[in-house]
C-alpha cells in the first residue's frame, strides 16, 4: 500500500510512521506493567470477577493512550523539524525513555502493594532521603529479580524500536520542513495526539475519577496509569492551591462550622477574630491525679504501623499484639479510632500539634505554613510546668521532626545517634524498638525526679524491610508469604512494648504516668472494601494509667481521631488551659454523639473522608460524593455506596467535611492556630483534690 511504502512520497510521512510505532511499544508495555501490577498483588483481587479484571485493561487503554500521546508529541515535532538530520541518537535517546518508563512500572507494582495506590506525591518525598529509601528497598524487596524482569521487556521493546526505525524512518531520512503534505498530514496527526492527551473530544480533560468504573476499589486503580498519577500528583504540588477546599463556602460559614464540629457544651468559647478555636473546660471533672495530690506525668507512645486490624483487643485472630492485649484490659481502649493520614508524618502532627491531615499540606512539618504557633500538646504541657523528651530510632532530620517540635515545646531529642550501646541497628532506620523502650525507661526515671514530664515515644522496627534482632525473642511467624516479614515486624513491636512495660512497672514514676498507646497509621489489607481503605487508617487507641486500672478495663465505641488525644489528655488531667485543638476532649461528660474522624490518604490526592458513626463520606473535586455504612468487623463485609439512597444524609456530612478542612488550612495560611500569649500564663490550673 503507498499509505506505508518506505518512499518518501508516501501518503503517511515517514516520521508519523515510526511515531505510530514507538507509541504501538509504549502501549503494549503499559499493558504488560499493568498485567504485572495485578500478579503482584494477587490477594487484592483472588475474589474479583475476571470480566471485572479485564474491563480494567479496556479503561486503563485510555490513561496509556493518554501518557503514551503526551511522550509522542514533542517526538512528532522534533522529527518533523529535524527529519533525517535525527541521525542515530534518536533511537537511543528512546531507549533510555522507554527503560525509565519500565523500570518505573516494575517499581510501582512494589508501591502499590505498600501503600494500595498508584504513584503519587510520597515518590517525591521518598527521592529526598535518597540512602535511606534505597537501603530499604535493597533489603526489603526482590530487586535482582525485578532488574532481571525490567532486562527482559527492555530487551524486547528495543528490538521493537529498532525494527520501526529501520523500516520506516531510516531509509526515507525526509528534509525537514519541506512538503506541504508531509506538514499538514504531522499536523492532523499531532491535533489527534494533543486530543488524545486530554483523554478524548469531551468537554473535561481525563482525570483519576475516570477509572473509577466499579465497586471493586482495586479494579479501579488497576484502570489508572502510575506515570498519570504521577504527573498529576506534580502538577498538583507545584500548581496546585487547593481552591476546591477553601472555596466550598464563605469562610465565617467554614469556621462557624468547624466550630460547632468541635465545641462541646461543656466548653466556653473564647473565640476572636484572631483565634476562632479557642475555648477552654468550664468545669473539670474529678482528674486523674498521684498519691500526693501532684498533676500526672504523660507518656505517649507513636507505634509505627500498628493496625487495629490485626490487633487482638480489636478481634484480629492473628495473635499478633498478646502484651497490647493485656495493656487493653486494664486501660480504657476505642474501638473506632482512626489515624489522619497513612505516613508518620501526619500521625505525629495530628497527635502532638493536634492539627487534621488536610489536601495541599499533608507534608505539613516540612513546609512554612508550619513556622507558627500551634495549639499542640507539647506547648500546652510546656505552659503548665511540664519537661519534655522525644524518643525515636531513627534521623530526627526525617520530615524536619526536630525543627518542627523544637519550636513547639519540645525540649531534648533521643534519637539513633544518641544510644550507647544499642542491642541491634537496622542499618536502614535505626536502633530497635526495644532500645527505644530500654532508653525512654531511663528518661523517664531521671526526669520524674524533677517535676511532671511528657513523654513522646516514636517506634519504628515494624516497618518494611522489617529487619529485627535474631534470634527473636519469640516463635517466628511463618506464613509462607508477603505477609511473614509484617506479622513478624509488628509481634515484635508488641513485644517490646510489652517489655517496656514490665520495666516501668517496677519505677517509682509507673504509679504517677497517663500513658497513651496508639499507631501512627495502619497498612492495608485485603479486601478493600471501600474506595479510602479503612485498614490504613483504623489504629488501637488506649489510655492506660493506674488509676484507670484499678476500675477495670473499658470500651467505648465513640469515634476518635489522633486530634482528639491532646484535649483528652487535658481533660484527664483536669487541666482547664485554653486551647484550639481541632479535636475534642473523648472524656467530657458533655459528649454526647458517637463522635467523628476526618482523615486523608498521603500522595497529594485531593480526596478527604470523614467518618461519623458507622457512615463514611469520601470528598474529591470534580468527583461525586461517596456514601458508605463501613464495617470494622473481621472479615469486614462490603459496602454498597449509599450516596443516591441517602443524600439528605451525605449532603449534611459533605457540608461538616467542606467546612472542617477550609477552616483548617484558612487558619493555616492566616496563622491563627496558636494561643493569645496571655492567655493561662498563671500557675497550673487543676482541680481541687477529690
Amino acid at each position: 500500500m503507498k499509505l506505508f511504502r518506505n518512499r518518501p512520497n508516501a501518503i503517511i510521512p515517514a516520521e508519523m510512521r515510526f511515531t505510530i510505532g514507538f507509541g504501538l511499544l509504549l502501549l503494549l508495555s503499559f499493558s504488560a506493567l499493568r498485567l504485572f501490577l495485578l500478579l503482584r498483588n494477587h490477594s487484592l483481587w483472588v475474589d474479583t470477577p475476571a470480566a471485572i479484571l479485564l474491563q480494567s485493561f479496556i479503561v486503563g487503554l485510555r490513561f496509556d493512550l493518554a501518557i503514551t500521546a503526551y511522550l509522542l508529541i514533542p517526538l512528532l515535532l522534533l522529527l518533523t523539524v529535524l527529519g533525517g538530520r535525527a541521525g542515530n541518537w534518536l533511537p537511543r535517546s528512546l531507549i533510555v525513555l522507554a527503560a525509565g518508563v519500565l523500570l518505573l512500572g516494575i517499581a510501582e507494582a512494589e508501591f502499590y502493594r505498600e501503600f494500595e495506590s498508584r504513584f503519587n506525591a510520597l515518590v517525591f518525598e521518598y527521592l529526598g532521603h535518597p540512602v535511606i529509601v534505597g537501603g530499604m528497598i535493597w533489603d526489603g524487596y526482590p530487586v535482582l529479580e525485578f532488574l532481571l524482569l525490567w532486562v527482559i521487556l527492555l530487551a524486547c521493546f528495543v528490538g521493537g524500536c529498532l525494527y520501526f526505525y529501520r523500516r520506516h524512518l531510516r531509509p526515507a531520512a525526509p528534509t525537514p520542513g519541506k512538503g506541504w503534505r508531509r506538514l499538514a498530514t504531522n499536523g492532523v496527526f499531532l491535533v489527534l495526539l494533543v486530543f488524545a492527551a486530554r483523554g478524548g473530544f469531551a468537554s473535561e480533560p481525563l482525570r483519576w475519577g475516570d477509572a473509577f468504573f466499579s465497586q471493586n476499589t482495586f479494579a479501579n486503580h488497576l484502570a489508572l496509569n502510575g506515570m498519570f498519577t504521577l504527573g498529576r500528583s506534580a502538577w498538583d504540588k507545584m500548581y496546585g492551591k487547593q481552591d476546591f477546599w477553601t472555596k466550598a463556602m464563605p469562610a465565617e460559614e467554614a469556621q462557624a462550622t468547624a466550630r460547632q464540629m468541635l465545641l462541646l457544651p461543656g466548653e466556653e468559647t473564647l473565640a476572636d477574630a484572631g483565634h476562632p478555636l479557642l475555648r477552654r473546660q468550664k468545669e473539670v471533672v474529678p482528674p486523674l491525679r498521684s498519691a500526693d495530690g501532684q498533676p500526672l506525668n504523660v507518656v505517649v507512645i507513636l507505634m509505627e504501623s500498628f493496625s487495629a486490624r490485626f490487633t487482638g483487643a480489636l478481634g484480629s485472630p492473628a495473635g499478633l499484639t498478646p502484651e497490647f492485649d493485656r495493656l487493653a484490659e486494664q486501660g480504657i481502649l476505642f474501638e473506632r479510632a482512626f489515624s489522619s493520614g497513612t505516613h508518620t508524618h501526619q500521625g505525629v502532627y495530628a497527635t502532638l500539634a493536634s492539627f487534621p491531615n488536610v489536601p495541599g499540606y499533608e507534608y505539613l512539618m516540612k513546609l512554612m505554613e508550619a513556622n507558627q504557633e500551634f495549639s499542640g500538646l507539647p506547648s500546652l504541657l510546656h505552659r503548665q510546668g511540664y519537661r519534655s523528651v522525644f524518643l525515636y530510632n531513627g534521623l530526627f532530620s526525617w520530615d524536619n521532626k526536630e525543627g518542627f517540635f523544637r519550636q513547639h515545646g519540645v525540649d531534648r531529642f533521643v534519637g539513633c545517634e544518641d544510644y550507647v550501646n544499642p542491642t541491634f541497628v537496622d542499618p536502614v532506620w535505626g536502633v530497635s524498638d526495644h532500645d527505644v523502650f530500654n532508653r525512654a525507661n531511663e528518661e523517664f526515671r531521671a526526669m520524674a525526679q524533677q517535676g511532671p514530664f511528657l513523654g513522646i515515644v516514636l517506634t519504628l522496627s515494624n516497618h518494611s524491610p522489617f529487619n529485627l534482632p535474631e534470634p527473636l525473642p519469640f516463635a517466628r511467624i511463618a506464613t509462607g508469604d508477603e505477609s511473614e516479614g509484617r506479622f513478624n515486624g509488628m509481634r515484635y513491636a508488641d513485644w517490646a512494648l510489652g517489655e517496656f512495660f514490665r520495666q516501668a512497672a517496677q519505677e517509682p514514676y509507673f504509679a504517677n504516668t497517663l500513658f497513651v498507646v496508639t499507631g501512627d497509621h495502619g497498612f492495608g489489607s485485603a479486601p478493600m472494601i471501600t474506595p479510602i481503605q479503612l485498614s490504613r487508617f483504623h489504629v488501637p487507641l488506649l489510655f492506660y494509667a493506674p488509676q484507670l486500672a484499678a476500675t477495670g478495663g473499658e470500651r467505648r465505641r465513640t469515634v476518635a481521631s489522633q486530634v482528639d488525644i491532646a484535649p483528652s489528655i487535658l481533660g484527664l488531667l483536669g487541666l482547664r488551659q485554653a486551647h484550639q485543638s481541632w479535636g475534642r476532649n473523648l472524656f467530657s461528660p458533655s459528649l454526647n454523639d458517637p463522635g467523628f474522624a476526618v482523615f486523608k490518604p498521603s500522595g497529594g490526592e485531593e480526596v478527604a473522608a470523614l467518618v461519623e458513626d458507622d457512615y463514611l463520606l469520601i470528598v474529591a473535586p470534580k468527583e461525586k460524593p461517596q456514601l458508605f455504612r463501613y464495617s470494622l468487623d473481621f472479615p469486614p463485609t462490603e459496602s454498597a455506596n449509599l450516596w443516591a439512597r441517602e443524600e439528605e444524609k451525605g449532603e449534611v456530612m459533605r457540608k461538616r467535611l467542606l467546612g472542617y478542612i477550609e477552616a483548617g488550612i484558612l487558619g493555616l495560611r492566616g496563622r491563627t492556630l496558636g494561643l493569645p500569649e496571655t492567655v493561662d500564663q498563671a500557675p497550673p490550673q487543676l482541680a481541687g483534690k477529690r
